[in-house]
């Protein structure tokens, strides 16, 4: 049962659709999926309808950033939240709206500084979905500003570049609590790209797992992790990271999530649905 619990669409900054997701998946032979877009669930439905009747399951998921005083840029995954729980909902709208604000600023600073940039074409190219800075460098790119979208984030848009604009998030506590409201389950991304330095604090706060078996992970990183999880008491998950074709990712089903994730993270989500 080939699983991957980490995938991107173009409901945020994913290059593939949410159906088009389910044909990648099943063209390397996955079985079940979790679409984890950055502050929306938006894509989730067209994945389930995509994935009816294919041999394919779609677990529906979300990812959001966290801010703790001791560390930036955060990631907590949410695994088979209900994405119509009216919280859930109003959580994450507030949070694309804060991305839409976000963007329309940094989109007005780079026009100031000469960098011909449109935040209609910005929105366009996010498709009615959250809106992210990659939207604003392809945008860049096309422009002609930027040769490639990592030249953007480098030398205009990346955390310490000069039209930076610090994001909106949750912190840790709220995060969580969200996910846990909506039935889900949260588990801390990538540790070993973003660091673990909030993990205590997400611990205290009701973490209920390690994504251990993330795509750039090295082997070392997988095996400290989950033994991390081990002694915690917390589920290993694992996951691509998939943001498509195009995007400097690595393909779906990358990271060799165990199989028993899925049931675990189904296990786990019923003390949340009681």
């Amino acid at each position: 049962m080939p699983v991957d619990l980490h995938v991107h669409t173009t409901a945020s900054d994913g290059s593939l659709t949410p159906s088009a997701v389910v044909e990648a998946a099943l063209a390397v032979g996955l079985r079940v999926i979790a679409i984890t877009d950055h502050d929306t669930t938006a894509g989730v439905v067209e994945a389930t309808d995509a994935a009816r009747s294919r041999g394919i399951t779609v677990l529906p998921g979300v990812e959001l950033s966290v801010e703790e005083p001791c560390a930036s840029d955060v990631h907590v995954l949410g695994l088979l939240v209900d994405h119509d729980d009216p919280h859930l909902v109003e959580t994450l709208a507030d949070l694309r709206a804060s991305r839409e604000a976000r963007a329309r600023t940094m989109v007005d600073m780079l026009d100031e500084a000469g960098h011909s940039v449109d935040f209609a074409d910005v929105a366009r190219r996010a498709g009615g979905g959250s809106i992210g800075r990659v939207h604003i460098a392809r945008a860049l790119v096309d422009s002609g500003s930027v040769p490639t979208v990592e030249e953007a984030f480098r030398l205009l848009i990346g955390r310490d570049a000069p039209f930076h604009v610090r994001k909106e998030t949750l912190s840790g506590t709220r995060a969580i609590a969200a996910i846990h409201a909506a039935g889900g389950v949260a588990v801390l991304a990538h540790p070993g790209v973003s660091g673990e330095a909030a993990l205590t604090t997400l611990l205290m706060a009701g973490l209920d797992g390690i994504e251990a078996f993330h795509a750039e992970h090295s082997q070392r990183d997988r095996q400290r992790f989950a033994a991390l999880a081990e002694r915690h008491g917390l589920i290993v998950t694992g996951g691509s990271d998939f943001h498509g074709p195009g995007m400097r990712s690595p393909g779906i089903g990358a990271g060799a999530c165990p199989d028993s994730a899925v049931d675990a993270v189904r296990e786990r989500a019923r003390a949340y649905r009681s």
